[in-house]
């Protein structure tokens, strides 16, 4: 069975071998840089590299974003390009390249390889419908545009999602992803930063028109939101969405309540990567702790982030094997699965 396969037959509630093992996000600098001095070898280098050194099925990212070299940079970390009106009719010009220009074939075949290969899952990124206006209109007025310049914000996401759709068909007709993910990062761990009518008004029209298009090609919705998601978790599955991550621990989040709440999604991630350096009897208690929510399906364990540079090469070691055993334990035989909603339509 490839990684592709296992990876699909997974979320449609199938029957498999064993549950995915990956890292869907790659290792800080600076905890690579502190592995090389601890042995890893020099000339593995790169994200691949890595997960092959440790024995991971391989997770190759593709992130598309919308801007053009004639779009002005930001003045500062967290400072937006549009104050106004004025301003988005200057900048919008500047925006939503032809999608032709922004997907390279040879990435593209790359990608195909890699699959060929058998040992590699791969997924599709664009920003979201929260996480897009906040680059455009920097972090603070974002939060202030829902009641400054609430229309502004819909034509904004409006020609945003025209775009993505032309993106999704023209990328998707040339090679299907194992799944796609929306970078939101909409909550951190108090809850969403925007209330439930301002989701309804501002975002869900959005995500339920290209949603559709998504999964017209048989591709998983997994929304990218950091924090404490579980009110988000709903609003986000009656958008059609078919799963999020990372489900940051120190957050106080728990996928077990989310399983409940809304069986059909998954769940990639929830390894609270704080306890790593604590060593392998942290981290099988930390196993055993999601190994239940593990059995029922639908949660691919992950480390809830990137792994801290605190954590020694040989405790990563340790991770990996357990990540192993862990999925080989939390293998199902398709009984009483239910199928991620994309799967469930076809």
């Amino acid at each position: 069975m490839t990684a592709s396969e296992r990876f699909r037959k997974y979320l449609s509630g199938e029957e498999v071998d064993r549950c995915p093992a990956i890292e869907w996000a790659t290792w800080w600098n600076l905890t690579v840089d502190r592995w090389h001095k601890e042995g890893l070898p020099a000339d593995v280098d790169n994200n691949e590299k890595i997960q092959d050194y440790f024995g991971l099925d391989k997770c190759l990212q593709m992130w598309i974003g919308y801007r053009t070299k004639d779009t002005p940079r930001s003045a500062g970390n967290g400072l937006g390009i549009v104050n106004d009106e004025d301003d988005w009719e200057r900048v919008k010009k500047t925006l939503f390249p032809p999608v032709e220009t922004v997907i390279n074939t040879k990435t593209l075949d790359y990608f195909e390889r890699a699959r060929q290969r058998g040992d590699t899952i791969s997924f599709f990124t664009v920003e979201g419908f929260f996480w897009y206006p906040r680059t455009i209109f920097g972090i603070e007025n974002h939060l202030y545009s829902f009641y400054d310049y609430p229309e502004l914000y819909k034509e904004m996401c409006e020609l945003y999602s025209d775009w993505l759709i032309e993106l999704f068909r023209y990328t998707f007709e040339k090679f299907r992803f194992d799944f796609m993910t929306f970078a939101e990062d909409m909550s951190y761990n108090r809850g969403p930063m925007l209330s439930k009518a301002c989701f309804d008004e501002f975002l869900a029209p959005f995500y339920k028109k290209v949603i559709p298009v998504i999964h017209e090609y048989g591709i998983p919705v997994i929304i990218d939101s950091d924090g404490d998601i579980t009110e988000a978790v709903d609003w986000y599955a009656e958008v059609g969405a078919d799963g999020m991550l990372p489900l940051e621990r120190k957050a106080g989040v728990d996928v077990s309540t989310y399983l409940d709440k809304q069986p059909k999604l998954a769940f990639i991630g929830h390894f609270d990567k704080m306890c790593m350096k604590d060593g392998k009897d942290a981290m099988r208690a930390e196993f055993e702790r999601i190994l239940p929510s593990m059995m029922r399906g639908k949660v691919i364990v992950s480390v809830d982030h990137q792994t801290p540079p605190d954590v020694p090469m040989e405790y990563y070691k340790e991770y990996a094997k357990l990540l192993y055993e862990y999925c080989e334990k939390a293998t199902h035989k398709g009984e009483n699965i239910a199928p991620c909603p994309v799967f469930e339509k076809k």
